[in-house]
């Protein structure tokens, strides 16, 4: 992994408690070698620091209030008050269920990572994000980084979508 992109990266933690805003930072600063991290304590105040300090990458917590992860990221797609829409967005929860993994892809989420979170996934994630970036859909009720994950550079020409090409890799 290339520790030299992840240095330049501006990231964005928000989540409503301080303690856990501290962990995630030390983990970025210490444990991956980002050099600047932003923070702020819900969704709101994270627009405002976007507009200021314009970050590369969002983490934001599910559970905030009054506007929560998915929430923020549908803000984020929209460009709500000039943010660059194409901010990626990680969404951290302590509970991981799968309505909620759902709802955070749907909105435009790049990644969703349970609690808590490790050094070496969050270094994995920011990684994926940074050097394989996925392309971004627009679509009538959806914006945001393409959902399927499998490698399209094995289906070429008219053969695309014919025959069965599924496996583990297309999940």
């Amino acid at each position: 992994m290339d520790e030299g992109k992840l240095s330049t990266i501006k990231v964005l933690v928000t989540d409503p408690y301080s303690q856990l805003r501290e962990i995630i930072r030390d983990i970025l600063l210490r444990g991956i070698g980002v050099e600047e991290v932003f923070e702020a304590r819900d969704g709101e105040e994270a627009l405002h620091v976007m507009r200021d300090s314009n970050p590369d990458v969002v983490i934001a917590d599910s559970t905030m209030q009054p506007l929560n992860a998915i929430e923020l990221t549908k803000r984020i797609r929209a460009g709500d008050g000039g943010v660059d829409p194409k901010t990626a967005v990680i969404v951290i929860s302590g509970r991981a269920e799968v309505g909620e993994i759902l709802a955070a892809r749907d909105a435009g989420a790049n990644e969703y990572l349970a609690k808590p979170v490790s050094a070496k996934i969050l270094a994995l994630r920011l990684h994926s994000i940074i050097e394989n970036p996925r392309p971004y859909i627009r679509a009538d009720n959806f914006f945001g980084p393409d959902r399927r994950r499998h490698d399209a550079s094995r289906f070429i020409g008219s053969e695309r979508r014919t025959g069965d090409h599924s496996s583990s890799a297309d999940a």
